[in-house]
């Protein structure tokens, strides 16, 4: 008879203890589960360093000379527009340069904040007329005639300013005298030739390229003999 009323009390103990234990293990489980979350959302929501994409893109980088934008400037004061004249014909938004021993000048045709348009580098003794026309000179606002341009353009050879022999070769290295097979080392095959009167003219074009200092680059090099005697760089203008 004692065996059978203490049964009750026993199971009544045991099953008591297991439901006042289970609520720790719950709470146990759910703590951990919020630690996790929490931490979590902690990661998630710090700051990430920003990831940065590299420029891959190959870009050309066009020809140039290394005179630099100070050389361009204006040296002489109410002439803004640099403009020098030859007989009754002028220059403007140009600035000559040349080198007695060298024989040779180069000039920069000028747009804003020194953009270099078009840079013109010959000899000074194999001047030619289709040179001279390409040059933009002026009489009285409205573009000069080739014959008045042929008559006075070594007036403005008399007037350029002179500078050292190290300013006349490109910062590609090409000095006039070079062989065209350095040309089409650098270059590639050019887009375009001609021959004319024994003066063989390449030209390149770079305009659907990524460029640097440029919207568009024109190479032009005459050779006489297989030797460079004049190049033009064209600066397309933005």
């Amino acid at each position: 008879m004692k065996t059978s009323k203490m049964f009750p009390a026993i199971f009544l103990i045991v099953f008591l203890s297991c439901n006042l234990s289970a609520p720790k293990t719950t709470n146990k489980a759910e703590n951990a589960k919020k630690e996790a979350f929490s931490a979590d959302t902690a990661l998630k929501s710090k700051p990430q360093p920003a990831t940065v994409i590299s420029d891959t893109v190959k870009r050309f980088v066009v020809d140039d000379y290394p005179i630099t934008n100070v050389m361009l400037d204006d040296k002489t004061s109410g002439n803004p527009t640099r403009k020098i004249q030859s007989g009754s014909i002028y220059s403007d938004e140009k600035v000559w340069f040349t080198n007695d021993t060298l024989n040779q000048t180069i000039v920069f045709e000028l747009y804003t904040d020194h953009y270099r348009g078009i840079t013109y580098h010959f000899y000074n003794n194999d001047v030619t007329a289709d040179l001279i026309d390409r040059i933009e000179l002026y009489e009285n606002g409205e573009p000069a005639t080739i014959k008045q341009k042929l008559k006075n353009f070594n007036g403005f050879l008399s007037q350029a300013t002179r500078i050292d022999s190290r300013y006349f070769a490109t910062n590609k290295g090409f000095r006039l005298g070079d062989t065209k097979q350095k040309a089409t080392k650098t270059y590639g095959n050019p887009h375009k030739k001609s021959m004319h009167n024994g003066v063989e003219k390449l030209e390149w074009d770079f305009v659907n390229i990524p460029l640097v200092h440029s919207f568009g680059h024109h190479i032009v090099m005459y050779f006489k003999k297989g030797r460079l005697i004049r190049l033009i760089l064209y600066n397309d203008v933005p």
